[in-house]
């Protein structure tokens, strides 16, 4: 009778103390006290050094351990039954989402996780609540996503003003080493108008405007608003006049034919006599040979202002004398120049000539005006 009385008062005992303990600590608190004097009181049976339970002396000693340990469980049991009844912490449990929500023990990591933030709330700090930094008055505090930001933007409205907009649209040109013609005429030519910035090929643009007629050379740099793209250009002189059909062109040294911007009294002019030629189309080209002779005839005599032209005999013109010499073409006009001097004096004024022919130095030919018969 003395041990059963004795195992019943321990167990008054203990759900005394787990009620006391339930009423000011949280379940797992309360279950882990009461499974630690219960394993603790299974021990003092015969604790050893470690404190391991040894076996004691007696045919009572496996006895005594089994109870321990069955109390132990039942009291365990016992405790949680009584808190399914109270609201269990979210902090302490783990809930299952179903029609019965069972409560599970939380690992060890956690368990003192749970513990740390009980102690905080005791303190009167809130653990899910970080405490609110103060930052002194006055100081700008700039962080790099700001700057990021920041730069994000930028970036957008370069684009947009780039893309979007008409800001690097070309509408005019930077002209340079113009002359006769016109910066519209230039802007024109180069075929640029109403394009993107992006899109305009610098080279592109130096050989659409060199295959003009006009234009020896071109440069062409892009850059920034206002001045987008410059365009420096070196047009062509013109050596002479060449008049054909009624339509006078300008032929520059290589006898590249163009337009006639402007009255120029200076220059040779050359009168094709080809019968129902059509007028020379501007880029079409003349044998620089025929150039090279009328420049050579117009240095020999300055006083000459017209010179004309026969696709068989060449280059010739009308002596004050009333006769016509020709002087083919070529670049040794000094030689037939003295030739032809030489036939002047020989014959004239015995013979009124009609015409000389000089082409050829080497067989000069000339015709009477009034032939005799011999």
């Amino acid at each position: 009778m003395t041990s059963v009385d004795k195992r019943r008062r321990e167990r008054i005992r203990a759900k005394q103390a787990a009620r006391y303990v339930a009423s000011s600590q949280s379940p797992l608190d309360q279950v882990d006290e009461i499974e630690g004097e219960a394993i603790a009181r299974s021990r003092s049976v015969n604790p050893s050094p470690d404190g391991h339970v040894l076996k004691a002396p007696g045919r009572n000693a496996r006895r005594r351990r089994l109870e321990a340990r069955r109390e132990a469980r039942t009291q365990s049991q016992e405790v949680r039954a009584a808190n399914e009844t109270r609201p269990a912490q979210p902090s302490r449990m783990f809930f299952s989402v179903g029609a019965k929500a069972e409560s599970k023990p939380a690992s060890l990591s956690k368990r003192r996780s749970a513990r740390q933030r009980e102690h905080l709330r005791r303190q009167g700090l809130d653990p899910a609540r970080p405490e609110a930094r103060v930052r002194p008055q006055g100081v700008v505090w700039v962080s790099w996503r700001w700057f990021s930001g920041a730069l994000s933007l930028t970036l957008v409205f370069v684009l947009y003003a780039m893309l979007g907009t008409n800001v690097f649209v070309v509408n005019s040109v930077a002209v340079g080493g113009e002359k006769y013609l016109t910066a519209e005429q230039i802007f024109e030519a180069a075929g640029i108008a109403n394009k993107h910035l992006f899109w305009v090929d610098p080279l592109d643009v130096e050989k659409r405007l060199e295959s003009n007629p006009s234009i020896a050379d071109a440069q062409v740099f892009v850059g920034w608003p206002p001045n987008m793209v410059s365009i420096l250009i070196s047009e062509r002189e013109p050596a002479l006049i060449w008049e054909q059909g009624n339509f006078r062109v300008w032929v520059d040294v290589n006898g590249i034919v163009m337009f006639q911007r402007e009255e120029r009294t200076e220059l040779l002019r050359i009168v094709s006599r080809e019968q129902n030629a059509e007028p020379l189309g501007v880029g079409s080209t003349i044998d620089r040979e025929v150039i090279a002779g009328a420049l050579q005839l117009k240095a020999k005599f300055p006083n000459i202002e017209e010179l004309l032209y026969d696709p068989v005999k060449g280059l010739g013109y009308q002596d004050g004398r009333n006769w016509i010499v020709w002087f083919g073409v070529g670049t040794n006009m000094e030689m037939k120049v003295l030739v032809y001097d030489a036939i002047v004096r020989a014959y004239n004024p015995a013979i009124q000539f009609l015409e000389v022919d000089v082409s050829d130095p080497d067989h000069p030919s000339f015709i009477d005006r009034f032939p005799t018969d011999q």
